[in-house]
């Protein structure tokens, strides 16, 4: 490790004092100093500093390492147009967001937004929190068909992206028997999606997301969402199973 540096700026100050007949007193700088000092692994602990922070740490140690669910396998992120972790993520929004609003229909999220995968057997905290390191939240928009099909044919030129309640095939770079919410999607309808603010604000290429016809910003964290999600699934007794079930099939030409 390189020796970290801390600048800290020591002024001398000498001021300059005019008194006026109204008492009151205007000071003027007239010499800043500036010394620099180094902080490296030579530098002592400060044991007041340590104390002051370490019930904190200990505490924040103790919650992140929480056990709220167990995963029957490891639950993988993968770069496939269907991935477990892409399923699990995807459902456990879907599924959270109905409780909140029984109108949502499908969820759509980026495979880029996913950053590990969920390891075979106990879950923390920890866990969620690498899962989903940002502080986004859920957000439903309700869209046009002319809008879902933008968001088709971006799913169809990434080779897939993770959905829930949305199933489609795809042949030759195009969707077919695309069914939303168990129905054959009309471009003539309206949709409610299920997705969250950094998409919905156009984030990740997703400009078409960023004029809806309406937005509801929920008031969950997608973080929140997931650790609902497994603790909810641990009450009743289920470990965490997710499977690939065709939601997204890129056939061969």
């Amino acid at each position: 490790m390189f020796p970290i540096k801390l600048c800290i700026k020591v002024s001398t100050i000498i001021l300059s004092v005019f008194m006026f007949s109204s008492c009151n007193r205007h000071f003027t700088v007239q010499k800043n100093d500036y010394k620099e000092y180094a902080m490296d692994d030579k530098t002592g602990v400060d044991s007041s500093i340590v104390k002051y922070y370490l019930p904190y740490k200990n505490q924040m140690e103790a919650e992140m390492s929480r056990v709220i669910g167990e995963a029957e396998f490891e639950i993988k992120k993968a770069s496939t147009p269907e991935s477990l972790l892409g399923n699990f993520f995807s459902d456990a929004l879907l599924a959270e967001g109905l409780k909140k609003d029984p109108s949502v229909q499908f969820t759509f999220s980026t495979k880029g937004g996913l950053r590990t995968s969920i390891p075979k057997g106990d879950i923390t905290i920890s866990d969620v929190f690498e899962l989903m390191p940002f502080e986004n939240e859920i957000v439903l928009l309700k869209i046009s068909g002319a809008t879902v099909q933008k968001l088709i044919d971006f799913i169809v030129n990434d080779n897939g992206q993770p959905v829930a309640g949305m199933r489609m095939k795809i042949k030759n770079k195009k969707a077919y028997d695309v069914t939303i919410a168990g129905k054959p999607f009309d471009i003539n309808q309206n949709y409610n999606l299920l997705t969250y603010d950094y998409l919905a604000n156009g984030g990740g290429d997703v400009t078409f997301l960023e004029k809806p016809i309406s937005r509801n910003n929920v008031g969950l964290k997608v973080r929140d969402a997931l650790i609902q999600y497994i603790t909810e699934q641990t009450k009743t007794g289920k470990k965490i199973n997710t499977q690939l079930d065709g939601r997204i099939v890129v056939e061969n030409d």
